[in-house]
Order: C-alpha cells, then sequence, then structure tokens
C-alpha cells in the first residue's frame, strides 16, 4: 500500500495521506515445506506523552470547542470544515457527514472557496471508499469554481485529489500530469510542502510503470524536505514508499528496514489510515521474507499484521483496508498450508471488490484466490481465476501482476501435466521479471539510497559534535559548581545511592534473563512437538499417500493394458481403487488434524462447507443446505481431536444419507444452547426402524466417536419419515 499524499489547502496545518496501493507479491507454494521453529521476539514498549488520546484526537476536540463558541456564520462553518478535513484520517463517514454540511452552508452564504474546499474534500472521502464515479463527480463541480478561483491553494489541492482518482484507476500517465501540475505551482511560489508532496506523488507513478531509479530519486528529495522541517508524518510516508520500492525489487531486507521505521513515525503521530497502510506493507514484505527463506516466523508476523489492519479497519470503517487485508490473508493462509480457509478469504476478498468495482483489488483477488484452488486440486476453478486475472492485468498493463500470474499459470499447467503450455508461460514469467529487476536497475538504486545515507549520516555528525560541544561547556559549569559546594560527605553518599541503585538494577536484569529463560525453553518444547507432528504428517503424506496413488494406478493400468471383459473381476478392481481413493481422503484428513493443536470453530466450518460442495458437485439429485448460528463464536477453538472427530461423525451421516437414503435434500445446522453446540444431520429420504434394523459399522462408529469427546448422539428414524442425527457436545 503506497501513501499518496493529499493536501485540502496550503493553510492547513496537518497534512493528510491517502493510503491507495496495494499490489500483493504472490508466489510459489508448491514447493514449500514449513519448518516450526518460533522465538518471542516481538516486544514493544510504547511511551507517549499523551496516553488517553492522539494528537489528532485533541486537535478534533479542541476544534469542537472553537465551533460551538463561535457565533459568525462565516467562521463556524470554516472551523467546521477543519473538524470533518481532521476525522478524514480517522473515521470517513463522520467526514463525509461533516463535509455535506458544510457545501450546504458555503452555498447559503455564498462562499465560493469554501465550498470549493468541501466539494474537494468530499471527492478526497469517496476515493478512499473506493466510490469512483461519486468521487469525479463532486471533482467535477469544484472545477467549475476552481476555474475562475485565482487561489493557488484550491487549485493545488484539487490537481492533487484528482490526481488520486486517477491513481486509483491505475490511470498514472492521467495521475502523474494532475501532480506535475502541482508540482510546477509549488516550486513557482516555493511551497516545500507541496514540492515534497508532489516528488512523492509523480515517484509513485513512475514505480508503477517501471522507472525505479527515477522514483527512488524523488522519494529521496522528499524525505529530505520533511527532515529538514522535522515532518515526521511526510517522512514516514516517504520511508514507506522507498520501502515498497525495495521490495518490487526484491531486496527484503532494505524493505523491511525502512518499512518499519516508517510505522514508528505513524504510529507515534496517530494517523489511522497511514497506520492500517503500514500493517499491510510490513505484513507484504514479512510474508515475502517468509516464503522465500521458508521461514515459519515471518509468515506468522505477517499474518498478524494483516490481522491488525483487518481489526483497524473495520474500527475506523474504512472499507478500502478491509478490501486490501482479505486478499492478504488469503494469501498467508495459503502459504502455511491452510487451502480451505485461504479460499474462504479469497472469496471475500473476491466479492467486495466486485461490488466496490475495484478492477486494480479484483485483478490481485483473483490470482490469490486461483492459486488457493491450485493448491486445493480444484484446478477447473484455479483456471477460471488464474486467467480472468492475467487477462485483466495485461488490459490494465500491470506488470507485476502480469509477472506473478504467468507464474501461477505455469504451476497449474505443470500440475495437470501441460508441460508446453507450463514452459510457455514460465518464459513469460522471467522476460517480465528481467526487465523489472534488471541488475543494473537495483545497481542504481542502491547508489542512490547510499549517497541519501551517508549525505544523513554526515549531517547527523555534526549535530552530534555540536550536542556534545554544547554538553561539554555545560558540564564543565556543573563540575564547578559542584566542587565548590558539594562537601566529601555528599560526594560518598551520592557514590553509595549509585552503587544501590546499580545493583537493583543488575537483579532486574537477572530477574528478567531468567524470565527470559523460561519463555524461550517453553518455546523451544513446544516447537519440538509441533516439528514431531510435522515429521509424521509428511512421512504419512510422502510414504503411504505416494504408495496408494500406485495402487490406484496399477489398477487402472491392468483394466485398460490386460483389457479385463470379466464384469466381477472389473466392479472388484473399481472397488479396489475407490477404497483406496477414499483411503487417501481420509489421509488427508488425518494430515490436516495432526498439523493442528488446535482446531478453531472457523477451521472446522470452513472444513466442513467444503466437503458439503464436495457433496454437492457429486451429487447431482440432492440439494444440501449448510447454516450456521450466527451467535457462535468463530474464534472458539477445539482440540485437534475433538473437532476431528466432529467433522467425521458430520462427514458420516452425509456419506450415509447419500448412499442409503435416496434423500431429495440434506441439511446440517450447527446452533448453541447453553454451554453446547448442537449439530444437526438431516434428511428426507426412506429412514428406517431402529427396532428392526440392525446399526452397520458406520452408525456405531459415529456413536463410539461422539462417546470419546464427551458428547450425545441421538438418531431419529422411520420408514419412509428420513433420518436424523443429533451430536450435543
Amino acid at each position: 500500500m503506497s501513501t499518496l499524499l493529499i493536501n485540502f489547502s496550503k493553510k492547513a496545518s496537518v497534512i493528510f495521506c491517502l493510503n491507495i496501493r496495494i499490489l500483493p507479491m504472490l508466489f510459489s507454494f508448491s514447493i514449500m515445506r514449513l519448518f516450526s521453529k518460533i522465538l518471542a521476539v516481538c516486544l514493544f514498549l510504547c511511551l507517549n506523552e499523551i496516553s488517553a488520546q492522539t494528537k489528532i484526537d485533541i486537535k478534533i476536540d479542541s476544534l469542537w470547542n472553537v465551533y460551538n463558541q463561535t457565533k459568525d456564520p462565516l467562521r463556524k462553518s470554516t472551523t467546521l470544515y477543519n473538524v470533518g478535513r481532521e476525522y478524514m484520517s480517522v473515521n470517513i463517514d463522520s467526514a463525509i457527514r461533516i463535509l455535506k454540511q458544510v457545501d450546504t452552508e458555503a452555498l447559503q452564504l455564498r462562499n465560493d472557496s469554501l465550498q470549493a474546499k468541501s466539494l474537494i474534500g468530499l471527492g478526497l472521502a469517496f476515493s478512499r471508499k473506493s466510490k469512483l464515479d461519486s468521487a469525479k463527480v463532486y471533482y467535477d463541480k469544484a472545477e467549475t469554481i476552481v476555474a475562475k478561483s485565482t487561489d493557488t491553494d484550491l487549485k493545488t489541492s484539487l490537481y492533487n485529489n484528482r490526481g488520486i482518482m486517477f491513481f486509483y484507476k491505475s490511470e498514472y500517465d492521467k495521475a502523474r500530469e494532475e501532480f506535475e501540475r502541482v508540482l510546477a505551482i509549488a516550486k513557482e511560489i516555493n511551497n516545500l510542502d507541496d514540492i515534497s508532496r508532489s516528488y512523492n506523488n509523480i515517484a509513485l507513478c513512475d514505480s508503477y510503470s517501471g522507472n525505479y531509479e527515477s522514483a527512488l530519486a524523488m522519494h529521496i528529495e522528499s524525505a529530505k524536505i520533511a527532515e529538514s522541517r522535522k515532518d515526521n508524518l511526510n517522512l514516514a510516508r516517504s520511508y514507506n514508499n522507498i520501502g515498497l520500492l525495495y521490495r518490487d525489487l526484491d531486496d527484503y531486507d532494505k524493505s523491511e528496514e525502512y518499512l518499519l521505521k516508517s510505522l514508528k513515525l505513524k504510529e507515534e503521530e496517530g494517523a489511522t489510515t497511514d497506520i492500517i497502510g503500514g500493517y499491510l506493507n510490513l505484513g507484504g514484505t514479512l510474508r515475502k521474507i517468509g516464503v522465500t527463506n521458508k521461514d515459519t516466523l515471518k509468515l506468522l508476523e505477517a499474518r498478524g499484521y494483516y490481522e491488525k489492519a483487518l481489526k483497524k479497519s473495520k474500527e475506523a470503517n474504512y472499507g478500502y483496508g478491509e478490501n486490501i487485508s482479505y486478499p492478504n490473508l488469503a494469501l498467508i493462509e495459503t502459504a502455511i498450508g491452510n487451502f480451505d480457509k485461504g479460499i474462504l478469504y479469497g472469496k471475500i476478498a473476491l466479492k467486495n471488490s466486485i461490488d466496490k468495482k475495484d478492477i486494480g483489488n479484483e485483478i490481485v483477488s483473483r490470482v490469490n484466490l486461483g492459486d488457493a484452488y491450485r493448491n486445493n486440486k480444484q484446478y477447473e476453478l484455479a483456471t477460471e481465476h488464474l486467467m480472468k486475472g492475467y487477462e485483466l492485468a495485461v488490459k490494465r498493463e500491470d506488470l507485476i501482476v502480469q509477472k506473478e500470474a504467468s507464474l501461477m499459470i505455469s504451476l497449474l499447467n505443470s500440475d495437470q501435466y501441460n508441460y508446453k503450455t507450463a514452459l510457455e508461460y514460465y518464459k513469460t514469467y522471467h522476460d517480465l521479471t528481467d526487465s523489472i529487476s534488471s541488475t543494473d536497475v537495483k545497481n542504481k538504486v542502491n547508489e542512490l539510497e547510499t549517497k541519501y545515507e551517508t549525505e544523513k549520516k554526515e549531517k547527523q555528525i555534526l549535530i552530534q559534535r555540536a550536542e556534545l560541544a554544547e554538553q561539554d561547556l555545560v558540564i564543565q559549569k556543573r563540575n564547578y559548581q559542584l566542587f565548590g559546594t558539594v562537601g566529601t560527605t555528599v560526594i560518598i553518599g551520592i557514590i553509595g545511592l549509585l552503587f544501590y541503585n546499580q545493583q537493583k538494577l543488575k537483579n532486574r536484569q537477572l530477574q528478567k534473563e531468567n524470565e527470559l529463560k523460561d519463555a524461550l525453553l517453553k518455546i523451544e518444547t513446544q516447537n519440538k512437538l509441533q516439528e514431531q507432528r510435522l515429521r509424521i504428517s509428511r512421512d504419512l503424506h510422502d510414504n503411504i499417500g505416494a504408495q496408494l496413488t500406485f495402487i490406484i494406478s496399477s489398477i487402472d493400468n491392468l483394466k485398460y493394458a490386460f483389457k479385463i471383459e470379466d464384469n466381477k473381476l472389473t466392479k472388484k478392481l473399481d472397488s479396489l481403487s475407490d477404497f483406496a481413493s477414499g483411503t487417501i481422503y481420509e489421509l488427508r484428513d488425518t494430515i490436516w488434524a495432526m498439523n493442528k493443536n488446535q482446531i478453531s470453530f472457523e477451521d472446522l466450518q470452513a472444513r466442513i462447507s467444503n466437503y458439503i460442495d464436495k457433496a454437492d458437485i457429486a451429487s447431482n439429485n440432492i440439494n444440501f443446505h449448510f447454516d450456521v448460528d450466527g451467535s457462535i463464536d468463530e474464534s472458539h477453538v477445539l482440540s485437534s481431536i475433538k473437532g476431528m472427530n466432529v467433522y467425521r461423525i458430520i462427514q458420516e451421516a452425509i456419506h450415509n444419507s447419500i448412499k442409503y437414503a435416496d434423500a431429495s435434500n440434506i441439511s446440517v445446522t450447527i446452533k448453541k444452547v447453553a454451554s453446547n453446540y448442537v449439530i444437526n444431520i438431516k434428511d428426507d429420504g426412506k429412514g428406517f426402524d431402529k427396532a428392526t434394523v440392525k446399526l452397520g459399522n458406520g452408525l456405531k462408529n459415529m456413536e463410539k466417536r461422539a462417546s470419546e469427546i464427551g458428547g450425545n448422539l441421538d438418531i431419529v428414524s422411520g420408514e419412509n419419515k428420513g433420518t436424523e442425527i443429533i451430536l450435543n457436545v
């Protein structure tokens, strides 16, 4: 998520930011094996002078006080506009409501300048909500006023924010033209804020066009201006964009370095949308590091940042942040092997992007969802989404998404043994990679960054020398005063106090070190257990799974190679093949449970939903219904044994209904009664009389599983009355 800088007016004391770019860097998961060695590495201590409120909250409160105490209509409306402008960083819906009121009041007051400002602000707000058609309407209204005005503040505000709208549409040439108009005005009147802002925005357009050397040069110039003016928020945005540029060049260490510096400054300033962008961008880089180095810890850290971004976006009603969080969460879940959950998030991301007509996010969502389907062996759906995403990326000339989509399509065709097509798309991927990340481009970018860092360090050294010289003078004066007024007794007392404090500090440090060692020991033990579970699951998958697959292949070869005409033998071979296939499916479910210490209700729900989808596809004459009570806490966790047994009971019940009941409808409902979960599997089939029919192994196994997890299983059935299985656990 790159940062575009927006100005409502040069008179404004606070600069707003809009996080508009999310370009998840896709990657290959087909040969990835996860190694669990999780260490406690994240400890953040946040010490602020302001604890209860951010700087923006305090400013909003102050403006409301001025508004309530003001009686002059024009000044009152102007103050209300400033309130709406500040809300843009914390709650967009509140900003829209306030700015619409300002627009109405400005029209009544016949104040063109204030009305233009409110219209530009509304255009910006709707851009942030991804409602670009509405944003264009407000910018067009503002244009009719600004065209008659000589106010450079209004002109730069309109051009800059309209450029952002074009950026949302991926019309980078038009966006660059608008930002260059702002830069020309800013240079003419020597407005450093707008010059810095324009450099940043033009650089973003250049980076999307592949001109990384020019982009970095402009970001550095913007950072210099921000440093000279001690403008931490603009400096944070420059660091953010430099970090993203290095990520595009696959230099992930430098990307992480700059993004961490950026996030720290953003959190100090308290700008919500900037912080959300920081979480998403840092998550993207950590994900790339995790995949490249096969580092599970980095992948889990990335997921943590994405979850923070999603939570904060929902709190701030920041729709664009939500839209971007879901495809990234889909990527992470796919990366760590949770394909069902990855598909679930991917569907949410795609639906949101289509509903909001966000083509850029739709492209990324389709490619990510397609790759999740590929890993889940659902090749038809994978082909549909990957090809659609690739075609849209080509149409919009988005080279980076084209590159990663072509790699995914190559892997998809390779999985299906279409090696010719796989090779064609891999060549496309290779050519795009060379054009984006050539050694020459990287060397030039690194040279510019080195010059910038060297220049900054030289300035810091000069400042430190001056500060040291000043401190020496102060210390010298204090020493003279101390020696003249304090006797030997006082000095001994001070030394004793210092020694006591030092010893106390050492004791605290020893205590903390012991606590840390205990924590690391616990984590080490957990890691060893997890590694053992993963090793067993890999052995099951690689050895038994491969042997079963070989058996199926051998049976098929026997049938076709020897042209067996004996129907009984053919049926027997088919039965063996079906049994081996079923065993593989059961083995995958067992591996899924073994890879987890705990299974969340959300994981279980996704697994059940996926099984019902497959059953629905296989059974054309049966309608399936799956309903979960909305009051159930999706974050609630079950042990892996309990979760697996619940899943097996539901699976067996559905299997029996399909095989024996001759049903037209099968429904699965889950609800919560008191502290228990009640799971109901019901069909409208022919049923059976429990008094006369002997229960088979399937029903007995279900009762045994329910008993093992401390649950109750009731079977209600009658001839021509269907069958209902109720699990209370």
